[in-house]
């Protein structure tokens, strides 16, 4: 099951100036690592988010794919109104479904390797069950929350510090960088800089090491870093840190790309099934499908007449129905005893 509402126990002992004043366990400071998307493995950034809950991917994606994400939602940007309320300033401009709008960031972003398989390895869940005689393992993995852009105009003002994973009403304790399992978070987030971002004209702020501080800790200024970043550069979050976007102070705006990681089990920010039509998903290969949570999560959520969703969505009416036989079967008596 998805640790959606984990009662959040008493603060745990730690030692001298541990958490509290932004060091970790080995007496240094929190901080996001950079890395570069062309020379570093999947172990370095997991082994890195879990100490810190945040880190840098230099060279994600080149010029030319940025340029052509930018060409393909600028439309979307245009038509888009000043938000009403406090979540965001009426500088700034957005729009959701970009796996739908832009097919650069579906197959270039929600799609890249590096992501999915950081994904996989921090929010993915096993389990193994018995029914009746047989005793199978399931894996559910992660899936694509939505993805989101912002463009930030001058003017526009601070947000406030804030959890993204509030969505799932997560409540958790505070721990240590050893005491982290997987499970703990429901998400992951990936920031995109579409234009040279500063902390003038707005980067996003985080404060390192807040994803071991407990779920009902106040979000505190202290020890915020900016995410600044050079266009094709991603900054990457468990959805457990503290963060907000910063004030525009410049004379430019701010371009950045947003696309979300969560556990297969949980339902999405973004209505996938809604924000892309049923006829276009239908053209796409099956693994996009998984990733955007068209198939079932193991071993039977998320099914359409007992069978994998995708067959539906092509107009297939019949194919193998979803069966503990069809997992990882671990013992059988019914065919060994």
């Amino acid at each position: 099951m998805a640790p959606t509402a984990v009662e959040a126990g008493p603060t745990p002992t730690v030692g001298p100036g541990k958490l509290t004043d932004g060091l970790n366990a080995k007496g240094e400071k929190f901080t996001a690592e950079s890395f570069n998307a062309r020379e570093t493995t999947t172990e370095k950034l997991r082994t890195s988010l879990i100490e810190n809950g945040v880190l840098y991917l230099r060279n994600l994606l080149t010029k030319e794919d940025m340029d052509q994400i930018t060409v393909e939602c600028q439309p979307y940007l245009d038509e888009d109104i000043p938000w009403e309320g406090v979540c965001f300033p009426p500088q700034t401009r957005r729009i959701s479904g970009l796996a739908y709008k832009s097919p650069t960031f579906r197959n270039k972003v929600i799609m890249n390797p590096e992501w999915l398989a950081l994904s996989d390895s921090m929010l993915s869940l096993e389990d193994s069950a018995w029914f009746g005689e047989v005793h199978a393992k399931a894996i559910g993995r992660p899936i694509n929350g939505g993805s989101v852009c912002f463009l930030i105009g001058p003017g526009a003002t601070a947000q406030g510090l804030h959890r993204d994973n509030m969505i799932y009403h997560a409540r958790f304790p505070r721990i240590l960088p050893e005491e982290y399992t997987t499970g703990r978070d429901t998400g992951m987030a990936l920031f995109l800089a579409g234009t040279k971002t500063t902390k003038e004209n707005g980067a996003t702020r985080f404060v390192p090491g807040s994803h071991l501080r407990a779920s009902a800790e106040e979000p505190s200024e202290e020890n915020v870093q900016y995410g600044e970043m050079e266009p094709g550069d991603a900054l990457i979050m468990l959805t457990s840190m503290h963060h907000a976007g910063s004030a525009n102070t410049s004379n430019r705006d701010r371009l950045v790309y947003t696309t979300f990681s969560c556990q297969g089990t949980l339902r999405q920010f973004e209505n996938q099934y809604i924000a892309i039509p049923q006829e276009e998903a239908a053209k796409w290969d099956d693994e996009t499908l998984r990733v955007l949570g068209y198939t079932e999560c193991a071993p039977f959520l998320g099914g359409v007449d007992f069978m994998d969703p995708t067959l539906a969505i092509r107009g297939e009416k019949t194919g193998k129905r979803m069966d503990m036989t069809h997992l990882d079967v671990l013992t059988n008596k019914v065919l060994t005893g």
